[in-house]
């Protein structure tokens, strides 16, 4: 009877481990990539923040239109190891603690906000990516000096450390920080991502980048 009781202990522990979520582990500073278009850019990983955002500069409507892959990618492949070489030299200060990030838009939420957003994503390297996507809710948030912002959030398809993921992104000004992206728990929850604050760029690369319908196939034989 003891036998089976420890069997039957045995079996519910090893099904607990096999349906446990697999946990990736990943610095506090990772390379990513905004999906599908594969703009490159630095993330700070932050388990403290509860939400995700992304530096992003609002476009009138006039400029509703999505950038294709094709569109922003026909400048990048074949430069991409000079990408994260670059990414992955140099100092890499952390944010300011007590910075602040600007509005998005002054106003309350009493005035009539539009559904559809267009905003424009740029790489460290000055790549442009212009996006029109359904706002999933307006967001006010209380500014130190007193009043209200409200920010757009959109859902957003990331590749965080070679892990890809899709949620909720705040589109922000994030121009007085070091890092365009923050990801927060949000995200790093769904994508199963702990983080080693010992550690940067602990995955080599963030996905690897998008190659064009005309690019020739690589040649696996050597010269």
């Amino acid at each position: 009877m003891l036998g089976q009781a420890i069997l039957l202990s045995l079996a519910v522990s090893l099904t607990s481990a096999a349906d446990a979520p697999e946990v990736h582990t990943r610095g506090w500073l990772e390379h990513a990539r905004v999906m599908p278009n594969g703009l490159l850019m630095r993330a700070k990983l932050d388990s403290g923040a509860k939400t995700t955002s992304i530096h992003a500069e609002i476009l009138p409507p006039e400029f509703a239109v999505n950038t294709s892959p094709e569109e922003a990618m026909a400048d990048l492949v074949g430069d991409a190891e000079q990408d994260d070489e670059d990414m992955g030299s140099g100092e890499t200060p952390d944010d300011p603690p007590a910075g602040e990030i600007a509005p998005i838009f002054d106003t309350s939420m009493e005035d009539p906000m539009p559904e559809m957003i267009t905003f424009k994503l740029t790489s460290r390297r000055g790549r442009e990516v212009i996006f029109t996507q359904p706002v999933v809710r307006w967001v006010s948030i209380r500014r130190r000096g007193g009043g209200n912002i409200v920010r757009p959030v959109v859902n957003m398809d990331l590749c965080i450390g070679g892990i890809r993921v899709n949620g909720e992104v705040n589109l922000a000004d994030r121009s007085g920080f070091n890092y365009p992206l923050l990801v927060g728990r949000n995200m790093l929850s769904e994508a199963g991502i702990a983080i080693d604050s010992r550690k940067i760029f602990a995955a080599r690369r963030a996905c690897p980048p998008i190659r064009l319908k005309t690019d020739p196939p690589e040649s696996s034989s050597s010269e």
